[in-house]
C-alpha cells in the first residue's frame, strides 16, 4: 500500500472513530416471507472473549413478511438476525441502515438445531454496495476460506516452510492488510491472515507476540482480533514457565488472591501490559471454570473481585456477562416460566423442594411420545419423590395446544409449552429431541443429560430415590438423597 493511500486510510479511520463516540441509531429492515407471524431478534455481540450476545431489539414479522428493527451502538459491532434458532451473522456499522431480504432452507428450518446441518438464514442487501464493510468483509472471508481451503492440509502437516509464503502471496495479489488499529476492515483482514502465521510459528510465542498483542490496542470488538486472542493465550496460565503450579493452587485454591495473582503473571515478558495482562487472566479463570483441579467456587470469587476492582470497562462487561450466562444456564425455579394449556405461566419454583425431571418434545417426535408412555409409570411410582414436567417446544402453539387437549388426560405431570423461547433453547444446548434435564430440590440443574427414559432412567431412580418396600427389601441399600 502506498503511503498516500494509506494516510487517506487512517484520515477515515480517525473521522469513523470521531463520530463513534455518540450512539447513533441503526435502522434494520426487511422482508421475511416464510416467517410471518414469527419474532425476529437482533442478537449483538458485546463480549467476543466469550462469543456471548444479547437480545438488542425484537420484531415480530407481519403477514406480508415485512419487520423493523432499531438498535443505537458507539462502535461496529458483530451482529446476528434469527428467527427461532436460524441465524445470520453480519456487522452493524454506527448511523447506517440496512434493508435485508431473508431467505432459508425451509427443511432444516424446522429443526430445533438448524445450523448444525448448514440451514443459516440467508440475508442479502436490497443496495449493492462494494464500499459497504459487510461486502468488503465478505468477500475477503470467502477468498481467505477458499485459499486456506486448498492448502490446509500442507499447512498443518506438510514440511515445506514456504507453503506459507505461497499463501499469503496468493491472498496479498488481491488484497493488502497492514496494522491500522483505527481501521475496522484492515485490522479484520490483518488479524485473520495471523492465523497462518500461528499455525507456522507455533513455536516461536515471542514473535506471534510481538507482531499481534505488544501494543496498546485491544480491538476487543473485532472478531479477528478476538479470535487470534483465544487461540494464542488459550491455556496460557496452565502451561506458563512463569506461573507455577503452586501459585495458581495458592492464590485460587486456597484463598481467592487476585493481586498476588497478578503481580507475579506479570513477570511473563508477554504479560507486561496491565491491560493486556487481565484479559489474559480473565480468559484463563474462565476456562478453569471447567476444571477439576480448580475450585469453581473460588474462581467465581476471583472474578467477581476483579469486576469490582478493575479499571478497564470492557473486562468489568465480559465479566459480567460470563457470570450472568453461568446462571441463565443453570435453570432455575426462580428465574425460567413456561405456560400451561390455559395459557397461565407456570414456574418451576412451585415444586421447590422435590427434584424435577423436565423432558423436552415436539408433538410430531415419535420416540418423544413413546417417552411419555414410561413416564406415566414412573410418575405414579415416585409421586412425591420427584416431580416429572414434559416441556413442548412446537414452533406452533396451536399445535401444543391440539396436543394436549387429545392426549392431556393421560398425564398425570404437567406438559408445558416454551413460548418461542429460542434463546433459551440454545443456552441449553438444546439440538435434537428427546432432550432432558434433572433438576435438585433447589431448583438448580444437577445433571444436564440424565439418562433417557427409555436407556436408564428407571434404574436411575429405583436407585437414587427407592421407595419403602424396597429399602425394606434390601438393608444395605442407601437412599443418596436423603
Amino acid at each position: 500500500m502506498s503511503r498516500h493511500i494509506g494516510h487517506i486510510l487512517l484520515i477515515a479511520s480517525f473521522l469513523v472513530t470521531t463520530v463513534s463516540h455518540a450512539q447513533t441509531p441503526v435502522t434494520i429492515t426487511g422482508t421475511a416471507p416464510f416467517a410471518a407471524g414469527e419474532e425476529i431478534r437482533l442478537l449483538v455481540f458485546h463480549d467476543l472473549l466469550n462469543g456471548i450476545a444479547d437480545v438488542a431489539a425484537t420484531d415480530i414479522i407481519d403477514k406480508h413478511g415485512r419487520f423493523a428493527l432499531k438498535y443505537n451502538t458507539t462502535d461496529i459491532e458483530l451482529a446476528q438476525l434469527a428467527i427461532r434458532t436460524s441465524k445470520a451473522e453480519f456487522f452493524i456499522v454506527p448511523a447506517n441502515s440496512y434493508s435485508f431480504t431473508i431467505t432459508v432452507d425451509s427443511t432444516l428450518y424446522q429443526l430445533i438445531n438448524p445450523e448444525k446441518y448448514g440451514g443459516f438464514l440467508q440475508i442479502e442487501n436490497a443496495v449493492k454496495d462494494t464500499g459497504d464493510l459487510n461486502f468488503k468483509i465478505n468477500r475477503f472471508s470467502q477468498y481467505f476460506s477458499q485459499v486456506s481451503d486448498a492448502y490446509a492440509y500442507a499447512m498443518i502437516y506438510g514440511s515445506e516452510a514456504n507453503v506459507f509464503d505461497t499463501v499469503r502471496d496468493i491472498i496479498a495479489k488481491q488484497f493488502e492488510f497492514q496494522y491500522v488499529p483505527e481501521n475496522f476492515y484492515q485490522s479484520y483482514g490483518y488479524y485473520t491472515l495471523g492465523s497462518i502465521d500461528l499455525l507456522q510459528y507455533r513455536k516461536k510465542p515471542i514473535y506471534l507476540y510481538q507482531k499481534y498483542f505488544d501494543n496498546d490496542q485491544i480491538l476487543y470488538n473485532n472478531p479477528a482480533y478476538m479470535s487470534l486472542f483465544n487461540q494464542f493465550y488459550e491455556g496460557y496460565l496452565y502451561y506458563s514457565p512463569y506461573v507455577s503450579k503452586e501459585l495458581l493452587d495458592r492464590t485460587i485454591n486456597e484463598s481467592p488472591d487476585y493481586p498476588t495473582l497478578f503481580n507475579e503473571v506479570g513477570r511473563d515478558p508477554k504479560l507486561a501490559n496491565a491491560r493486556l495482562r487481565e484479559l489474559v487472566i480473565i480468559k484463563n479463570l474462565i476456562e478453569f471454570l471447567d476444571n477439576k483441579e480448580f475450585d469453581r467456587g473460588n474462581i467465581i470469587k476471583v472474578l467477581d473481585y476483579i469486576r469490582k476492582t478493575s479499571s478497564f470497562d470492557k473486562h468489568i462487561a465480559i465479566i459480567t456477562s460470563k457470570l450472568d450466562q453461568i446462571e441463565k444456564n443453570h435453570v432455575t425455579a426462580e428465574t425460567v416460566s413456561f405456560l400451561d394449556e390455559k395459557g397461565h405461566k407456570a414456574k418451576l419454583k412451585q415444586y421447590e423442594g422435590t427434584p424435577v425431571y423436565l423432558q423436552v418434545f415436539q408433538t410430531d417426535c415419535i420416540n418423544c411420545v413413546r417417552e411419555m408412555m414410561i413416564i406415566k409409570e414412573l410418575q405414579k411410582k415416585y409421586e412425591g419423590k420427584v416431580q416429572f414436567v414434559s416441556l413442548c417446544v412446537d414452533p406452533k402453539k396451536s399445535t401444543y395446544l391440539a396436543f394436549v387437549k387429545q392426549y392431556g388426560k393421560q398425564f398425570d405431570w404437567p406438559v408445558l409449552y416454551f413460548d418461542a423461547q429460542y434463546d433459551w433453547l440454545l443456552q441449553q444446548g438444546i439440538e435434537t429431541l428427546p432432550d432432558h434435564l434433572f433438576l435438585n430440590a433447589n431448583g438448580t440443574v444437577s445433571m444436564r443429560y440424565p439418562p433417557a427414559p427409555e436407556q436408564g432412567l428407571p434404574e436411575y431412580l429405583q436407585m437414587n430415590y427407592p421407595n419403602d418396600s424396597q429399602e425394606e427389601e434390601n438393608p444395605m441399600f442407601q437412599n443418596r438423597n436423603k
